[in-house]
């Protein structure tokens, strides 16, 4: 789970199409229009669910290369000089800095990114969920005979 404090911490995602616009928080109340597009409006992304649908992939295939990316930059932390040397030590524990400052830009962007993921998601499960429980409702409406 991302972070409370992330970089989206003021940002709502929300899903808008023929059903309301859905927030990963729930449904915004008195939004009567309905369109699709991406647009930021009043702090808040608009997209269809299409488009959401799509970022979340995206978004989550980002997050998993940047998580091995990140994996493969720790390890360069603890790479060792090339010789024993003085020259080879020094220039090693330079490295070992420039290293540790990549890591940690690249853990970052992993975490950008799953963090987009997440909210995305969130507002599309949300979104989604209605049409779960509209077709649940009807079954339940047909006393059993809707299967």
């Amino acid at each position: 789970m991302a972070e409370e404090g992330g970089f989206f911490k003021n940002l709502t995602f929300a899903v808008k199409g023929e059903k309301g616009v859905a927030t990963g928080d729930g449904w915004v109340k008195g939004t009567s229009s309905v369109g699709t597009g991406l647009g930021l409006v009043g702090g808040r992304f608009e997209l269809d669910p299409e488009q959401a649908e799509s970022m979340v992939k995206t978004a989550q295939w980002i997050a998993d290369r940047m998580r091995a990316q990140a994996q493969r930059a720790e390890e360069l932390v603890y790479s060792k000089p090339p010789a024993d040397d003085p020259a080879s030590v020094n220039f090693q524990s330079i490295a070992v800095k420039s290293f540790e400052l990549g890591a940690s830009h690249v853990e970052e962007s992993y975490r950008y990114h799953r963090e987009v993921a997440e909210k995305l998601a969130k507002a599309l499960d949300v979104y989604n969920g209605a049409d779960q429980q509209s077709a649940e409702d009807v079954k339940k409406s047909g006393g059993g005979m809707i299967n």
